[in-house]
């Protein structure tokens, strides 16, 4: 629910990578207005607080819980986010989600004999 000074920073920042062409930045909006958000606009993951998983058990939309506060996962506040070891847990953490979503949809290209399973 930033600013429109920041969203305006951010605009700049979207625009100068390739990777954030496409992306959209909405100023002064709240959960509520997240949730229509989501609701139309096609989304593979959601970062935020324990406050997103009304909107993960709305849209279906997987919640990676990285930022303060995270009162429904046990000791998760005590996980660093920022320096080396921050930056390894943010990795973790996004990565996982991404496997728990590809190992859901594995029958849709896990047509070969060759398993990696177990390799990641």
């Amino acid at each position: 629910n930033g600013s429109k000074k920041w969203a305006k920073q951010m605009e700049e920042v979207l625009a100068a990578s390739p990777f954030g062409k496409q992306g959209q930045v909405w100023a002064g909006k709240d959960l509520w207005h997240m949730r229509s958000f989501l609701m139309t606009e096609p989304t593979d993951f959601l970062i935020g607080s324990s406050y997103g998983k009304y909107l993960e058990r709305d849209t279906g939309i997987p919640l990676i819980r990285l930022t303060f506060p995270i009162f429904d996962r046990h000791h998760h506040h005590r996980f660093p986010t920022w320096g080396y070891q921050g930056g390894l847990t943010v990795l973790v953490k996004i990565l996982d989600a991404m496997f728990v979503k590809a190992d859901a949809r594995a029958g849709d290209w896990g047509k070969t004999d060759i398993s990696f399973d177990l390799t990641r």
